[in-house]
Order: C-alpha cells, then structure tokens, then sequence
C-alpha cells in the first residue's frame, strides 16, 4: 500500500497517502477536504498508482555497475510536487534534494543547507551548501531555492507538495549569497524536517522551472535536480534511468547505472525477479514472502512504519452510536490476522502512530515507545464484549454495513473477510467491495461512509505525522472520520510548538486515548516491507527510513 497512503494508504500511499501516498505538518489550518485527500494521496502505499501500468522490464546484465529495480507502481511524473506518491518520493530521494535530509535512522541532516538555526523557532535561518552543480552544468543559486520554496507553497503549481507548506509559514526570502531565512508566524520546533526532501522540497533552478513549464517532470523535459543520481531516460509506461552524476557535492558509492522498471502486477514482478530480469524487487507481497526466495535471493523485511485501521464517522448511522464502534472494534481479532493472513510480517496495533515512528521522541529507543503505546487503551478481539456492546446499541439485532478497500491490497481485502465472517456471529452484514484506489480516495471522510479503511504510510521522521492529520478539527474533510472534538484539536496544533519531546509524546498519546476511548479509530495493524535481492547482490542496510536516502549505493552486485 505502500504506494498507497504514502500513502495511505502512500502503500505501503501511494500514503493516499497521494493517501500515498503525501506528510507530515504538526500544526496546519486545514479547512477543506481536496487539501486532505492531496495529502493523502502523497502518503499512499508503495503499490498502486495512479496513472500508468507499466510492465515491461530490461534483462538484467552481469554487469557490477548496473542496477535494475522493479517497483509496484507507476508514476506519471517525476515531479513530486505534481505527483507525491510513495514511489515518487523513492526515486526523487536519487536526483533531486531540499534543504535538509534524513539518514537512515530518520535524523535529520544537512542537504543543500550546511547548517540551520532560530533563537525562537520563528525565523529559521539556513546555511546553503557553497558551489552546488546541478545536473544541466549550472550552478545552483539563493534565488533558486526560495524560487522552489515558494513553487512548492503553491497549491496550484505544487498540489502534492503544498500541504507540507502550511499557514504559519509565512515568507522565505533570500538573506545573504548564501544564506535564506524562512519566516513562521509561530514557533515550531521541528520545521527543519518540513524543508526536506521527503516532506516538502524538492530543488531545481528558476531557469529550469521556466523553461520546463507544464512539462516539469516529463518524458518531454528530463527532471533536473542536484541529487546523486541523474535521470536520463523516463517512460511513465515502463521505467526511468539514471547515472551518476559526477559533479555531485556529496559521495555516492552506488552503481554507475540504475534502472527502475515499474511492474505493477505482483505476478509479473516476481517472475521478473526469478528470471533473471531484475537485480532487486522492492514491494514484495507479504503474504507469498517464501516463493521470492529461490536460486540464491532472499528477502529482507523491515518496518515500513504503515498504519492500518478501521475509521469510524461518528456521523452516520449506526456509527454514531458509540456501541455500534465498540461491537464491530471487539470483533476484530487482529493477532489471527497479523500471524494468518500477514504471516506475522507486521505487528498488532496498540495505538495509531507506530513505536518506530514515535521513536524520534525517546531517543530513537523503539522499545521504550513500544512500552507507551502498550499502555494506550486500544480494543482487543474480545466476540463475548461485542454481542454485550451490539446488544447495548441502537441496533441490538444487527445491520448491514459496506466495507471498501483498494485495488491492489490483497492483504486488506482478506482482512475485511475475515472480520465480515465474525461480525456475521453478531447478526451484522458487512458487505467487503474491492474498488478503484482512485474511487477509494474520493471517498474517504466524504461524510458518508460510518466505517472504512484508513491505510497510511508515512515518509517523514516527525513522529505525529499520522495523529496530527487524523486527530485535526473534523467536520469539513479534514480527518477521515469527520470527527469534532476542539480539545483533541487544540492539542494536535499545540504539539507543533512544545520544545521537550517528552512533552510532545505525553500530549500526543494523551489525544490519541481519547480517540481510542471514544473508538473513532481502530487500530488492526503496523506493517512491513520486503525487498527481495538476486543472487550476487548485497544489501548493505536497511531501515525504516531508508527509502528516502540514496538508497541506490547500499546495494552492490557481484559482476
């Protein structure tokens, strides 16, 4: 899904989350539903698309400074501020960057800004990186990069990017040859990481923008960036190429070429891999792992940081009944769908915001987050407590309910099985529909809907990224579950500009609890990613974060 809720939904969103899928503001106005379905779709999970269906795939070469890939999506784009899905964000993380990064253990670091300071957390001043090429020849300029901030600010010209701009930003303006400052009309401690490039910026020239007009981001107008790597062939129904850019700031030990084929059909995928075809698959279904696992590869699985839950609108009926949430949350057995259907390549979900995700607020210790999320009052499968809780409800004798999920989720479409056939236990119908993941973002917090899917994968190392869109004002699109609750509000706004992390986790597990108590969302499970390597390919690390570094130079390959 993961290109789903970069997706949501970014997939592993695209989570949408472009659900895609896009990520992560602590504290925005966010006042109208097309800006929330934007988002999401920039979060969206990492294995739909949008638009395109690639499958053709070039015959991998013994050749040690090749690297073929095969992703589960398409893009349309390489542009992220058009298109903010997963695999977006994954192959802009080679040839294009913002101001700051991330490594692998989601620290934020230095990109095309040297360093980065504020005595008040309002007036960001950043240090820019001295005598950058970019990949046309052209050197890289002040003007250039408040060219792109403001680009990227523009919701018309940057409608996957905009939403990481949010109100309090108010002006970014060139103070010194190399030196911007960025203006807030608020505190907020953890802006950096909204200046990166796997949250809202991604740098070209003003030169560049101009000439490329509508076709940034094309076939037509190869993408130029001052990343790693540069694009040299895109075909938005089959692959994009990139080399190594040689006059790049950094170091980039990867191989001279790589080439990322888009094969959406899972079928296809594998059997590229297992003939040869592709050196690496990323996207590997979780439930059929071992049949990836032959002639010398191996897979390797680690946490995507991807939520996945049931959201109830407390608005339509039955579901503003707060029996109704509890009976059907009760009836979810998730360790059987976690060991069953997921063969334990994910975990069951005690909170919204996964431990790993939480981590950057207790010194990147997983483990201790793990112990604060343990304690959050999420329901258990418990069938005797939901037919009490039904027969507490408006609709003691049951009722007949619809459940979607997106083209693509296999693993989603099996889970809303299972928990149909026990709700049946009870007297509910839940009727399951697989839908187009296009269809699928329309709908979501359409105001209609009392019980959906909300799949969310985000991209970005600010722990609330998820909690800080799902427990924002409701009531005009911008949660999915439409929920009002002006003390939860105030709280996801005000987390933003606390300056002790500790302060920001109790106060976001402090919402998160009366979001759970009130069973607006039902958490089922934090998922996984496995990346498949050929025989004679080693990869050198993998994380969480990985995908929005150079993942290119951790893998190297026997000639």
């Amino acid at each position: 899904m993961g290109n789903t809720l970069r997706s949501a939904l970014h997939d592993t969103t695209r989570g949408t989350t472009s659900a895609t899928g896009a990520t992560g503001t602590t504290s925005t106005n966010r006042t109208n539903r097309p800006t929330f379905i934007a988002f999401i779709a920039a979060l969206a999970a990492l294995t739909l698309t949008l638009a395109g269906c690639g499958s053709s795939t070039a015959k991998s070469s013994g050749d040690a400074n090749k690297l073929t890939v095969a992703i589960s999506s398409a893009v349309s784009t390489l542009s992220v501020n058009q298109e903010a899905g997963s695999a977006n964000y994954q192959l802009a993380a080679l040839y294009q960057e913002g101001l700051t990064g991330v490594d692998g253990t989601g620290k934020v670091i230095p990109a095309l800004a040297t360093s980065w300071k504020s005595s008040d957390n309002k007036s960001w001043v950043f240090t820019l990186r001295k005598n950058v090429k970019l990949h046309d020849g052209s050197t890289l300029t002040a003007d250039d990069i408040v060219y792109a901030i403001n680009v990227a600010r523009d919701s018309k010209k940057s409608p996957g990017l905009s939403v990481y701009w949010p109100n309090y930003v108010q002006s970014a303006e060139k103070t010194g040859d190399d030196q911007i400052t960025i203006t807030l009309s608020s505190p907020h401690s953890d802006f950096p990481i909204q200046v990166s490039n796997v949250a809202g910026l991604f740098v070209t020239s003003k030169k560049f923008f101009d000439e490329a007009g509508s076709n940034y981001g094309s076939s037509k107008k190869l993408i130029v960036g001052t990343g790693p790597y540069k694009v040299t062939e895109f075909d938005p129904s089959s692959h994009v190429t990139l080399t190594k850019f040689k006059d790049y700031w950094g170091k980039n030990n990867g191989p001279q070429t790589v080439r990322v084929d888009f094969v959406t059909e899972d079928s296809t995928r594998q059997l590229a891999f297992t003939s040869g075809k592709v050196d690496v698959s990323f996207n590997v279904p979780v439930t059929s792992v071992a049949q990836w696992k032959t002639d010398g590869g191996s897979t390797t699985a680690y946490s995507d940081r991807s939520y996945y839950g049931l959201t109830f609108d407390p608005n339509v009926a039955p579901f503003n009944d707060i029996h109704v949430r509890k009976a059907v949350s009760y009836a979810v057995d998730k360790k059987a769908i976690v060991s069953g259907i997921l063969k334990g390549y994910s975990e069951v979900a005690t909170g919204i915001d996964s431990p790993e995700q939480l981590a950057g607020w207790t010194g990147n210790d997983a483990s201790e987050a793990s112990k604060q999320t343990a304690k959050l009052p999420a329901i258990s499968y418990n069938l005797k407590k939901a037919k009490a809780e039904l027969k507490q409800s408006s609709q003691p004798n049951g009722f007949t309910a619809t459940l979607t999920y997106p083209t693509g989720y296999a693993q989603v479409g099996k889970a809303s099985l299972a928990i149909a056939q026990t709700l049946k236990e009870l007297g509910i119908t839940l009727n399951v529909k697989e839908i187009p993941l296009e269809q699928w973002l329309s709908e979501i917090g359409n105001g209609k809907q009392g019980v959906g899917w909300m799949i969310y994968n985000p991209t970005t190392p600010q722990p609330n990224e998820i909690t800080s869109w799902l427990l924002a004002a409701g009531g005009s699109g911008t949660n999915p579950a439409n929920w009002n609750n002006a003390e939860v509000a105030a709280e996801t706004e005000k987390v933003g500009t606390l300056e002790e992390e500790s302060d920001k986790l109790a106060l976001v597990l402090k919402s998160t609890t009366t979001a759970l108590n009130e069973d607006i969302y039902s958490p089922i499970y934090w998922g996984k990613s496995v990346v498949a390597t050929a025989k004679g390919v080693k990869l050198a690390k993998i994380g969480t974060y990985w995908l929005g570094t150079n993942w290119a130079a951790d893998f190297s390959k026997n000639a």
